[in-house]
């Protein structure tokens, strides 16, 4: 039997549209400067023109391929430390050990040392964003890996399915509940981490993504298109939970009934 209740979606679309004329109201019946509440139509104006001009289009496209890339690396080291943390009980504890020092530990608070050991640039972003992303996901994989049934454990011994094997055909499908749940956490850990390191490593290199756009345009007194910018980010993470997150979800976990 389905629950009662708003629809998300239809909830998300009555928000917004409380939103905007909340905004109006507020910087029109205050008499606020433009500068610090620029009216909406100067917002979506800049919007528009910097898709337009392609310069905003150049500003998602190095964001996306940063998160992409330091999120691809971020999960192949998490695989290959779940893989040897399984080898030994003294490496599963030191890992615990790592993962309990360092998993709270905010990329951006990393930025002094990275500066040091990585310079200024892409790599220095890159190492932000696989830091950021790579504790929650092994969290979420070691989780995984030890609620594994027996049962399944002894059908892969029975087909002796070892080492890889085992992580592939076994742990992976077990875990991947696990795995997404990381994935989320690691996405919104990682996109933040992204734009304050553009923020400040794109302002020092000269080059960047949305936080060198957003930096940018404070810098030249341009508050539409600083909100305009904000708006993207925003656009951009509820879109990928809200689209590319939910929908693996349904065609997976809640299609195979595995939902946590």
């Amino acid at each position: 039997m389905k629950k009662a209740g708003i629809d998300p979606k239809i909830l998300g679309v009555v928000l917004v549209l409380l939103i905007l004329p909340a905004w109006e109201a507020i910087r029109i019946g205050g008499s606020i400067s433009p500068l610090l509440m620029p009216p909406l139509v100067s917002i979506g104006s800049a919007l528009l023109q910097g898709l337009i001009q392609g310069t905003l289009l150049v500003q998602i496209g190095l964001s996306l391929m940063y998160i992409l890339t330091g999120a691809g690396i971020a999960l192949v080291l998490a695989f290959f430390t779940l893989w040897i943390s399984n080898l030994s009980p003294a490496v599963h504890h030191a890992v615990g050990i790592l993962g309990a020092l360092f998993h709270p530990l905010p990329g951006i608070v990393l930025l002094p040392i990275i500066i040091l050991w990585a310079g200024i640039g892409p790599s220095a972003v890159l190492v932000v964003i696989v830091h950021s992303v790579f504790w929650p996901v092994l969290t979420n994989l070691q989780a995984g890996y030890r609620s594994i049934p027996e049962t399944w454990r002894m059908t892969g011994q029975n087909y002796e399915l070892a080492g890889w094997k085992f992580l592939v055909f076994i742990a992976l499908p077990a875990t991947f509940p696990y795995l997404l749940a990381g994935l989320r956490i690691a996405w919104a850990r990682g996109w933040r981490a992204l734009i304050s390191a553009e923020m400040l490593f794109g302002a020092i290199a000269g080059a960047g993504g949305l936080g060198w756009y957003i930096h940018s345009r404070r810098v030249f007194m341009d508050s539409p298109g600083l909100f305009a910018g904000i708006l993207v980010i925003m656009l951009i993470g509820s879109l990928v939970e809200s689209m590319m997150f939910s929908l693996i979800e349904r065609r997976t976990i809640q299609k195979w009934g595995m939902s946590l």
